[in-house]
């Protein structure tokens, strides 16, 4: 099996420097021939996905955290060879995508794990958006695309010169009760599958294709990778103390059953903003577009080795 490694080299920090020597030195030793590239800039790894899918691979390998996996993704389905398999090496600040499957971490077991491990189908998000001057984008999701003070949030954690003395969940956590001190809310309208859901103020919405994200938030417990369908969380919560309380639960989705909480099922999801200027978005920890977008559902769109 001939397997090219995306690794994204910063991810993680100095706790993802750290992950990545047992786990590549695993790798060799099951798989003599691996091949190593690593990606340059924010978003290199997109260019580099799309690259070695076309290649002479039988198996693309994601070394990074959430957005890196989502611009392998991206890359990966608008290639050549849409359906080239994917596998995940969790290293990142992140990793809300692969809490989805239940992955070893031991790094020998990792190695015999993407050995062994039967091919599947997942399905995957594409979001439909606009840019300055009009004209379409298109960008591909592997976990969870997020509008309000989860975007203002991921702002915040991924703002360049930012010191990264904190990693991982604790770094979420601490930007999360920062943003939150400063928070307003946002005023935009939700359509699933034609049929408005909500229009007016509120404090987050989330379309998911995975169950977690936010560094182990378990915002859509019900979400699943292969369902062909979205889960939707729409917050409509206005009052700082109010916001924590539920942010507070996420991590043990003891938020379900809240009253300013509602969940639902799509195919297609519209946002509309009232204000452009207030719509913060997040594309699995990332913020690759800007404005009203539309989201959809592609079914079985990806092959994954796990």
């Amino acid at each position: 099996m001939k397997i090219a490694v995306v690794r994204n080299p910063i991810a993680g920090g100095r706790v993802g420097q750290k992950q990545w020597a047992p786990l590549v030195a695993a790798l060799r030793t099951r798989f003599p021939d691996l091949e190593i590239h690593e990606s340059r800039s924010s978003g290199d790894a997109r260019r580099l996905a799309r690259e070695l899918a076309a290649g002479p691979y039988d198996l693309l390998i994601v070394a990074g955290g959430d957005g890196t996996i989502s611009d392998v993704v991206d890359g990966v389905l608008t290639s050549s060879r849409p359906h080239m398999p994917l596998a995940f090496l969790p290293i990142g600040t992140g990793c809300d995508f692969v809490r989805n499957f239940h992955l070893p971490t031991d790094p020998q077991a990792v190695a015999e794990h993407i050995a062994n491990a039967p091919l599947r189908k997942i399905d995957a998000g594409l979001l439909i958006s606009r840019d300055a001057a009009g004209a379409e984008q298109r960008r591909h999701f592997a976990n969870i695309t997020s509008v309000g003070i989860s975007g203002e949030i991921v702002h915040t954690v991924n703002a360049p010169g930012r010191a990264r003395i904190l990693n991982g969940p604790l770094r979420f956590l601490v930007h999360s009760a920062l943003a939150i001190l400063r928070y307003r809310p946002y005023d935009f309208e939700v359509l699933i599958d034609g049929m408005r859901v909500h229009q007016g103020r509120l404090a987050l919405v989330a379309i998911a294709n995975g169950a977690w994200f936010g560094g182990g938030m378990h915002i859509t417990p019900q979400a699943d990778v292969a369902d062909g369908s979205f889960d939707v969380a729409v917050m409509r919560e206005e009052k700082v103390f109010g916001l924590l309380n539920l942010l507070g639960r996420l991590h043990k989705a003891g938020h379900v059953g809240h009253p300013l909480l509602s969940f639902h099922k799509g195919l297609k999801v519209e946002i509309r903003p009232v204000d452009p200027a207030r719509f913060p978005i997040e594309v699995d920890g990332e913020a690759p577009i800007r404005g009203g977008f539309v989201a959809e559902i592609l079914p079985g769109a990806l092959t994954i080795r796990t």
